[in-house]
């Protein structure tokens, strides 16, 4: 796949406070894994072409999260010289406990890209799991491919001295550090809270209410609307949403979904991520019964807890939420589903505690405890890199991803630049046994995900840089299980797999 230049550009442009200093845009909407390893093979990509001269070959990348490990890795089989710095002394930290959450590759993509349960990226590669799960795939890749190639120093950056050339980035430590130019790929700070009302974070042990029978969830954005769903779905909302997105895959409301959020863009009111189009497509959209049957079994209590999205944005369906969960909340919203209801209004503090405020109704107290079991805030959270920013230049960071909005809907990655040719990828040489090596975890995540068993899996060299697809068997039984979800063919890193007709040959490492 070739990339248009323009949206590689526009990733280079929103990520851009200065010649030497870039931050992976923690503004840009559609935040996720996914979505941020592409940035960052893009934003490498230009950096390399743009800065990386004879002499100016030293970067130095901030946080070792998801996109700071995938752009340094991206500089890296490029051949430039990569210092990552990471204040944890626990590799991925705030998500190790996660097993509450689900990851899927693009599901929030959809219906704009069809959905895929595993990435397709030359490295770090991994299936639709259990948070912890797809981090452990992520670790035990760094640890074998990238861990000896890449400098690591657990330290906090404190502050970059920008008026030196090259730059001097200075710890918390005392010490320092010398680059070329540095890219802050540091994610989010703590979540916002509001008064007394002590939420666990998103990633945190307990997040969901799944006990309670009265809950309020307020936000309207994803963390919101997948948490006003969890209580109802648990984890499964992952699930759950692959499977109604791939049985519409054919049917009239794909089209008219992507009409709405199309015409919604319209609508966006400066300076937010919301839009003024109040949106009657979400208010009013059933899924047929064949379709709401697919996951019915999913449902985790019955009857189901009631739950009441408080929203300030111009409707519960906001404009900066994935479609699929728009249409998951709208099944749970309109017809005989209906387990959640909206009140459009906003938190407020009194001398009593907290109260509701609806913009059309009487304030009610809900804090200390009223009339739910409890209550979970999601207002997002401050970017981190904004510590290492003047106000100024977080400000403009902010009308970037504005501006250069599309740099979010990456499609894919530049395989030509990113190739696997002659069992290595790239000048840093990474061989190709890693890259069999996530394929079949990423493998293994996905059939442990919807419930089937492959076998007799076939990965030959020309699987990575040829035309021969990886081949799997599958139980006649759990092969209609992969077909119901639209499993396969499935494409996991350069490769597709598919389901064998014969029996295979032996490939790499059988």
């Amino acid at each position: 796949m070739q990339i248009p230049q323009s949206l590689s550009q526009h990733v280079y442009e929103a990520c851009k406070v200065a010649d030497t200093l870039f931050v992976l845009n923690p503004f840009l909407p559609q935040q996720n894994f996914y979505s941020q390893q592409l940035r960052a093979l893009a934003l490498a990509a230009e950096i390399t072409d743009r800065h990386m001269a004879p002499g100016r070959r030293k970067v130095c990348v901030v946080g070792a999260g998801v996109s700071g490990r995938m752009v340094a890795a991206a500089l890296c089989v490029q051949k430039v010289g990569v210092i990552l710095v990471d204040k944890s002394q626990i590799e991925f930290s705030n998500y190790l406990n996660a097993t509450h959450r689900e990851l899927h590759p693009n599901i929030i993509f959809w219906p704009f890209q069809r959905p895929k349960p595993a990435t397709d990226l030359p490295f770090l590669n991994w299936g639709q799991a259990s948070v912890p799960e797809v981090v452990e795939a992520l670790k035990s890749e760094w640890k074998e491919t990238f861990a000896r190639k890449i400098e690591t120093v657990p330290a906090e950056v404190i502050s970059i001295d920008r008026a030196v050339s090259p730059l001097q980035i200075n710890l918390d430590n005392g010490g320092s550090l010398s680059a070329d130019l540095c890219i802050l790929a540091t994610g989010f700070a703590a979540e916002v809270q509001f008064g007394d009302i002590k939420t666990p974070g998103y990633w945190s042990p307990g997040a969901i209410a799944d006990q309670e029978a009265q809950i309020m969830v307020s936000g309207s954005g994803d963390g919101g609307l997948i948490d006003a769903l969890s209580p109802i779905l648990g984890k499964d909302v992952t699930r759950a949403a692959h499977i109604v997105a791939t049985r519409l895959a054919d049917k009239p409301i794909v089209e008219d979904i992507r009409a709405v959020e199309s015409a919604r863009r319209n609508g966006v009111l400066a300076g937010s991520k919301d839009s003024s189009d109040p949106c009657h497509f979400y208010s009013t959209v059933t899924l047929e019964p064949e379709d709401a049957a697919a996951f019915a079994n999913m449902i985790k209590r019955k009857p189901a807890p009631h739950v009441t999205l408080l929203h300030e944005s111009t409707t519960a369906y906001s404009f900066a939420a994935a479609p699929i969960n728009k249409l998951l909340l709208a099944h749970f919203s309109n017809g005989t589903a209906r387990c959640v209801s909206h009140v459009k209004g906003k938190l407020s503090r009194s001398t009593n505690g907290t109260e509701m405020i609806p913009d059309d109704g009487t304030p009610e107290q809900i804090h200390p405890p009223g009339r739910f079991d409890r209550i979970v805030v999601r207002h997002g959270a401050v970017p981190a890199a904004l510590k290492l920013l003047t106000p100024e230049e977080g400000a403009h960071l902010k009308e970037l991803a504005g501006q250069f909005a599309d740099a979010a809907e990456l499609p894919g990655y530049d395989e030509k630049r990113y190739a696997w040719k002659d069992r290595k990828i790239g000048s840093a040489g990474i061989g190709m046994k890693p890259l069999a090596d996530s394929v079949r975890k990423a493998l293994d995540q996905v059939s442990r995900a919807y419930g089937f068993r492959v076998s007799n899996v076939e990965i030959r060299p020309e699987c990575f840089y040829g035309s021969a697809p990886i081949t799997v068997t599958l139980p006649v039984s759990d092969k209609e299980k992969a077909e119901q979800a639209g499993i396969f063919p499935l494409r996991i890193g350069p490769a597709t797999v598919d389901i064998a007709d014969v029996a295979p040959s032996r490939g790499i490492d059988d």
